[in-house]
């Protein structure tokens, strides 16, 4: 501890010194599973492992999750479910892990939805440009396939449940669960 200085208007002073406790951000927080789902604090930092085959791995940016109660889809047909999830949905943010492997799938998956799009895009208005309304059904399904692989391909681990203290994440590959302690 610093002794109090004389000059009452002299700026604090604070170690610099690393302190090992449940709130510093530098130590990992622990994480565990409860069968086939990822359980981990909200402000948890997972091991830098891949999340889908336990290899090493590169960490990511910072990902959000966002989950509500399953009850709110019911407003599904109202325009309203889009503003009430925007004021009762939960927010957790954590840094995943993803070995080359992985992350070329994701990637790959992204690219090729983007590419099935723009060619179902073009196929689309070439069959009303054409006057060839045939085309019209391909393009459909080369637009449907796109975006199922959109929202579907890059996609990692899915929220199961937040709450203020923890997050629940399903998604994850056995060796990755297989690392973690039981709860």
């Amino acid at each position: 501890m610093t002794p109090i200085s004389p000059n009452p208007y002299e700026a604090p002073k604070a170690s610099f010194e690393p302190i090992f406790s449940a709130q510093n951000p530098l130590e990992e927080e622990p994480c565990w599973r409860e069968g086939n789902i990822l359980i981990a604090s909200v402000d948890a930092r997972l091991p830098p492992r891949c999340v889908k085959c336990n290899k090493p791995a590169t960490m990511d940016s910072p990902r959000a999750f966002m989950w509500h109660h399953p009850g709110w889809y019911a407003l599904i047909p109202l325009v309203v479910y889009m503003v009430v999830c925007l004021f009762v949905r939960k927010r957790a943010v954590l840094v995943l892990g993803l070995c080359d492997e992985h992350r070329r799938r994701r990637r790959n998956s992204s690219v090729g939805a983007h590419v099935l799009g723009a060619l179902g895009m073009i196929a689309l208005f070439g069959a009303f440009g054409l006057s060839k309304l045939w085309l019209a059904f391909p393009a459909g399904v080369l637009l449907l396939i796109s975006t199922v692989l959109a929202v579907t391909g890059p996609r990692l681990l899915q929220p199961v449940r937040i709450t203020e203290h923890e997050i629940r994440l399903k998604g994850c590959g056995s060796a990755f669960l297989d690392s973690l302690p039981e709860y």
